[in-house]
């Protein structure tokens, strides 16, 4: 009994640390706004203009401003929750012989559902660590964006390639940024079995993101007289700027049912059907949630042949933020016995926005794992998740996961 108290206390003990952690963590302003806040969070400001010249310093202001804003919409737009472990446990309950045995040949798959449900009664508790560092926002390194910004159309012309006196227009201010995005995720699962076909569940993740930014601007002169009339100074904002910190907290909450339908039936695959609820308990402003409530419906097929089990996700989740957002999503994989201890899981997942904004609109996973039972039914499980098109959207080169489960 000793193991299974230290089991039950371990999700307690882990957010008693996540407070202590978010006590200590950077204040300030919301890590959302890091880049929109840099050069002063209001636009990118030259030296002023000796006379005769009129001013220009606030020439760049507005087309930086912009930028930067857009920009960090779009990261922020683009951080989101990784899969997470599956409800799937590899265990059940018998009640006549009075002993946990396992439902099918295999422990089950790890970032998909399978069809089949917990037991009635039994409680399976599961805690996940997830690693992001990501690396590549929408084809392009996160530690060499540029941003281009184009100068204010003074004459109201339409026309930014003057040779008048107004050809000091054509110049803009390039921006190359350097950007740091970490986030680890411990994340704590609970799933009840109501009956025998019927499971309910939640997830609880606490997040720590570290976001650092470093900026440089350059003035790229594309005009004789720029000069005169536009240069950084002591009155200007300075050419270099940084920017970020690093929040904790918990995260956006996660309420989960899962209904098993179609169970052992011949020509048929076992079916169920899940629904999510995310709900915007992460403070977004911190990047530490998302700031909307989606609701989730996927439908589950699987079918065990032997020591394997092909399985297969399809669903969609809408979002209190609009069309936009929409998704759909699923998986495909297969899970196999290779000892009988010993699972190992294959899956490719996606996620598709069919009215998306043309960053990240189409992501595409493979998740390779394993899961040791390592006695009665306690389960060690890792798993990476690697990018099949890493040109689209905030990505991270490899996703690594780890956790333990128990059922009661």
């Amino acid at each position: 009994m000793g193991v299974v108290d230290a089991w039950l206390r371990m999700p307690l003990s882990i957010a008693l640390v996540f407070c202590l952690w978010a006590s200590s963590s950077v204040s300030g302003a919301g890590l959302r706004d890091t880049v929109k806040q840099l050069w002063g969070g209001d636009g990118i400001k030259l030296q002023a203009s000796p006379p005769p010249f009129p001013s220009h310093e606030p020439h760049f202001v507005a087309s930086s401003l912009q930028g930067l804003d857009a920009l960090d919409s779009a990261l922020a737009s683009n951080l989101r929750l990784p899969a997470f472990n599956s409800s799937v446990t590899g265990f059940t309950f018998d009640v006549e012989r009075g002993v946990p045995v396992r439902t099918t040949e295999s422990l089950g798959p790890l970032l998909a559902e399978r069809a089949t449900t917990l037991g009635a009664r039994k409680l399976n508790l599961a805690f996940a660590y997830t690693r992001l560092d990501f690396k590549r926002f929408d084809g392009r390194s996160l530690s060499h964006l540029s941003l281009t910004f184009a100068h204010e159309d003074v004459n109201q012309n339409n026309r930014l390639d003057e040779t008048g006196p107004f050809r000091f227009e054509s110049d803009v201010i390039q921006a190359d940024l350097d950007l740091e995005i970490t986030e680890d995720i411990f994340a704590i699962f609970a799933t009840y079995g109501l009956t025998r076909n019927w499971d309910v569940g939640v997830i609880v993740p606490f997040n720590h993101i570290r976001l650092r930014a470093r900026a440089e601007a350059t003035i790229v002169r594309n005009s004789d007289i720029s000069a005169l009339v536009h240069n950084f100074g002591p009155n200007s904002d300075p050419p270099t700027d940084t920017g970020g910190g690093e929040r904790t907290g918990i995260g956006d909450v996660i309420l989960r049912t899962k209904y098993n339908f179609v169970r052992n039936q011949a020509g048929w695959p076992d079916l169920a059907v899940v629904g999510e609820v995310k709900l915007p308990s992460g403070d977004a402003d911190d990047l530490l949630g998302t700031g909307e409530t989606n609701l989730a419906a996927l439908l589950v097929a699987s079918r065990s042949f032997g020591p394997l089990t092909p399985h297969l996700n399809l669903g969609f989740e809408w979002t209190t933020e609009g069309s936009e957002e929409n998704n759909l999503r699923y998986v495909a994989g297969i899970d196999a016995r290779v000892y009988p201890r010993l699972t190992l899981a294959l899956d490719v997942l996606g996620r598709w926005q069919p009215h998306g904004d043309g960053i990240g609109d189409h992501v595409l996973d493979l998740a390779l794992g394993a899961k040791l039972n390592i006695f009665r039914t306690f389960l060690l499980n890792a798993n990476v998740q690697l990018p099949l098109n890493k040109d689209e959207g905030l990505r991270a080169n490899v996703i690594w996961t780890g956790g333990v489960e128990y059922t009661f």
